[in-house]
């Protein structure tokens, strides 16, 4: 006679039984069956032999890994109450801030206002200081500054900084903020590609 295999449980079903883990009314219909059906009772004999094999296979390849180093176990973050994209996420936010913070801390926090009134003089008023920011004001009187701005170069020419140059209480007043290495620099107002007036600037050091 021909069995009808739509009768034959599911292999979740029998898997589950053969690791001993179906219970309740599903493991009374599953054994009635089994006493009744060789069909199921082979397909069981090679599920359990299956599961056999790889549980062996599992103990053994446990049994040779080598012993987890303190290292590596920290690296997989196993010792922090938080997830790992969580703890990742927070170790970018950390390394961003230790990389601008250097940047940030270079920055002068104090300003030292200077009075540009002299072309290429060396007058001490001329003098700022390696360390602050500036705040640069340039004496003007009897040029046309509608539409200027600024360029501050070093002595050998090379531009450091170019900056807008708004008159404020009758003087080109410039502000630079990351401030100026010590050494000579020149200031030169210009307008429309051309210089109007050049001021000598020195930075010493503190």
């Amino acid at each position: 006679m021909t069995q009808n295999t739509k009768a034959h449980p599911e292999e979740e079903l029998l898997e589950r039984y053969a690791m001993n883990r179906l219970t309740g009314p599903d493991l009374d219909r599953f054994e009635d069956h089994l006493l009744a059906c060789a069909h199921c009772q082979y397909r069981l004999d090679e599920a359990t032999e299956y599961i056999g094999i790889m549980r062996v296979a599992a103990e053994k390849v446990a049994a040779d890994a080598p012993p987890e180093s303190a290292w590596q176990r920290w690296l997989r973050f196993e010792w922090l109450p938080m997830p790992t994209p969580a703890m990742a996420g927070a170790l970018l936010v950390l390394v961003a801030v230790f990389a601008w913070h250097p940047w940030r801390a270079a920055i002068p926090t104090e300003w030292r206002t200077v009075e540009l009134a002299t072309m290429r003089g060396g007058a001490a008023e001329t003098r700022g200081t390696e360390g602050y920011s500036l705040r640069l004001r340039l004496d003007v009187s009897g040029l046309d500054t509608i539409g200027a701005a600024a360029q501050i170069v070093t002595a050998s020419g090379k531009p450091v900084a170019e900056l807008p140059a708004p008159i404020v209480d009758g003087k080109a007043e410039l502000t630079y903020a990351p401030g100026l290495e010590s050494g000579q620099y020149w200031v030169r107002l210009k307008k429309s590609g051309e210089t109007l007036r050049e001021y000598s600037l020195s930075i010493a050091k503190p």
